[in-house]
Parts: structure tokens; C-alpha cells; sequence
């Protein structure tokens, strides 16, 4: 653990979060519903991501999660289409079917008019973190990564090592960092041209207890 942690401190880490749940949500009530849903400010443009909780009605934390405002595309998994505008959550993997089921009860009860996909299964997620990280994309992508083009809290459609992804500049860790949302059957082919070209950066694989460790730094 401490190999991955200094890992990503110095060079860069790339950690497997497919796991996780992901989610599109779309619809005319698309951002009417978010705004009831989660707590933070979500009426943001079209390219915003956004982290923030969502709570039950007794006013417990039910997840914390990430909630990007998306642009309607060709109906890839990675970029649906729809009218209005839409929404893809990202949330942690140990609750989420839990988490979808309350969305679910939510959106019923409130009688919002949308839709929810789940394309857990359809997608991988690959966290690409650490000082070096920006470099190693930039390696392999034709879309500037540089600070003006894609700040902190932002998502867009790229393509990287041949294959569309959807690419969210977050981090969990403290460090520079971009999470890469992959059609599934892509995820092999863009961790290993991450793998080949991470040895000229230092990249290490690193797992989520290293994750605990460097947010708990952060």
C-alpha cells in the first residue's frame, strides 16, 4: 500500500473503480429532479461535474456520489441520446442498487418525468491520478488536458487510445487526475495502452485501500 500510495504522490496510479454504479438520467424533469434529489448546487451547464450527497427524508446521508451534466450524443453506452438535458451519477459500488432503488422511489414518488439507466454493467472506470497523470493522457488523447480546455470539475467525450470515453477531471486523492468512464468491451484495450505507455511515467497499479490512505492525507 505504501509503494501504491508514493506512487501516485510522485508519478502516477491507476486504480480499477469499475465497480462503481453509473447511472444516466434523462428527461424533460432531468434537472428538476436532481435538484430535488442531490444537495449540492447541480444546475450547472452542459460539461459540469459536480460532487455532493444525497439524503433520505430523515435527512441521512443515503451516498455521496458525482453528478455530471451531460450533452445529448449518438446513443453509445457511454453517451446516450436524449431530448433536455441529462445527467450521468457515479456512485460508490458497495451501495449501488441501493442507491438506484432509492433514485427510483424518489422519482415516483415526486412523479418526475424521466428516465434512469443503469449501465453498471456496461461500462468500466479507470482513475488515472498523480503529477504526472496529465502527461500520460496527453500521451495518448488529441483533446487538450491542459487547465483552460478541461479545469477542475469538468467532463467531455474523448477519445483516448483509439476508443471514446467518457473523461471526468476529478480526484479523490489530492492529486491531478482524470477518472475515464469505458464502453466495457474497450476497458482491456485502454488499460493495457495505459500500462505500455505509463512505464515511461512511473504509472502503478493502485488499489482502493490507497485510496483511504491519500484522501485521508488530502
Amino acid at each position: 500500500i505504501g509503494k501504491e500510495c508514493l506512487g501516485c504522490r510522485l508519478n502516477a496510479a491507476v486504480f480499477n473503480m469499475s465497480y462503481f454504479g453509473k447511472f444516466f438520467l434523462t428527461g424533460p424533469d432531468s434537472q428538476k429532479a436532481v435538484n430535488w434529489i442531490f444537495t449540492n448546487n447541480v444546475e450547472k451547464p452542459p460539461g459540469s461535474t459536480v460532487y455532493t450527497c444525497m439524503l433520505n427524508k430523515y435527512g441521512g446521508t443515503e451516498a455521496d456520489l458525482t453528478v455530471s451534466s451531460v450533452v445529448s450524443g449518438d446513443n453509445s453506452v457511454c453517451q446516450p441520446k436524449f431530448e433536455g438535458q441529462g445527467f450521468y451519477l457515479a456512485v460508490g459500488g458497495a451501495a449501488a442498487q441501493q442507491n438506484l432503488t432509492h433514485i427510483r422511489n424518489v422519482i415516483q414518488d415526486e412523479k418526475f418525468n424521466v428516465s434512469i439507466s443503469d449501465q453498471t454493467e456496461n461500462m468500466g472506470l479507470l482513475s488515472v491520478q498523480g503529477p504526472k497523470s496529465r502527461d500520460l493522457l496527453q500521451s495518448l488523447t488529441d483533446a487538450s488536458l491542459s487547465d483552460e480546455d478541461f479545469p477542475f470539475s469538468s467532463n467531455k467525450i474523448i477519445n483516448f487510445a483509439g476508443f471514446k470515453v467518457l473523461a471526468l477531471r476529478l480526484s479523490f486523492v489530492g492529486e491531478l487526475g482524470w477518472e475515464l468512464h469505458i464502453p466495457y468491451e474497450n476497458c482491456i484495450a485502454v488499460y493495457k495502452a495505459l500500462m505500455e505507455k505509463g512505464k515511461e511515467y512511473g504509472l502503478v497499479n493502485a488499489g482502493y485501500r490507497a485510496i483511504d490512505s491519500l484522501s485521508i492525507e488530502k
